[in-house]
């Protein structure tokens, strides 16, 4: 019998992690491992996948020597608004923190999360500042993979993308994020509405861990 993969879930987020371990349920997933905690990494990448490959490195260098043949697998994700010029994005979770003047390059940007309310009140109040309710909106999420398969090393990224909209009225009390405020296209309930299994049959996150999870069949 064929010796499962291991994959250690680079994510302190709970919904993320239950979502990973859900769909790699044939697999050997380790989280919550304790040479993860209190690390600290800069997310300083312009991009999704930049930011993901950005944590799945620093995870794996922290797993240290005699780590073997296994995986580390980190996840960058957030909500584009399209009234709001693709904002929150690769800051969705620290939005209600940034204002939209200060997301340059070269500005300093505060490395502790926002909650969920407070982000989601952050680009509700953006909406109403320009007299609308709601806006197409698509939610984005990267996985990276990074790690070795007999002493080989590999790096491997995949994207999915959730097109919806976004209200200005949260509803629902399930999921994390902004789910709340997602309409998904053909739908006419929030992601927050949902249960976890209809969600995670549609989800950006549920689309990228599926092409990353075929990667890893393929090995």
């Amino acid at each position: 019998m064929q010796e499962k993969i291991k994959i250690w879930i680079g994510s302190s987020n709970a919904g993320k992690t239950q979502e990973i371990q859900q769909i790699f349920s044939g697999f050997d997933t380790i989280a919550n491992f304790e040479g993860f905690r209190g690390l600290e990494v800069e997310e300083n990448g312009e991009s999704f996948e930049e930011n993901a490959l950005i944590k799945a490195r620093a995870f794996y260098r922290a797993l240290g020597e005699g780590r073997g043949d296994g995986f580390v697998l980190a996840d960058d994700s957030g909500l584009c608004v399209g009234a709001l010029a693709g904002r929150p994005g690769i800051y969705s979770a620290r939005y209600a923190y940034l204002s939209p003047a200060n997301i340059s390059k070269d500005s300093p940007k505060p490395i502790q999360n926002a909650s969920d309310k407070e982000n989601i009140a952050c680009v509700i109040k953006e909406l109403h500042q320009k007299s609308i309710h709601s806006s197409a909106a698509t939610f984005v999420a990267a996985i990276a993979l990074v790690g070795c398969v007999k002493g080989k090393y590999i790096e491997k990224l995949t994207r999915g993308e959730l097109e919806g909209l976004v209200v200005d009225t949260p509803r629902g009390q399930n999921g994390f994020g902004y789910d709340g405020i997602f309409v998904p296209l053909g739908f006419e309930r929030t992601l927050g509405e949902m249960e976890a299994f209809e969600k995670n049959q549609i989800s950006h996150r549920r689309k990228a861990l599926q092409e990353a999870k075929l990667f890893l069949q393929s090995l």
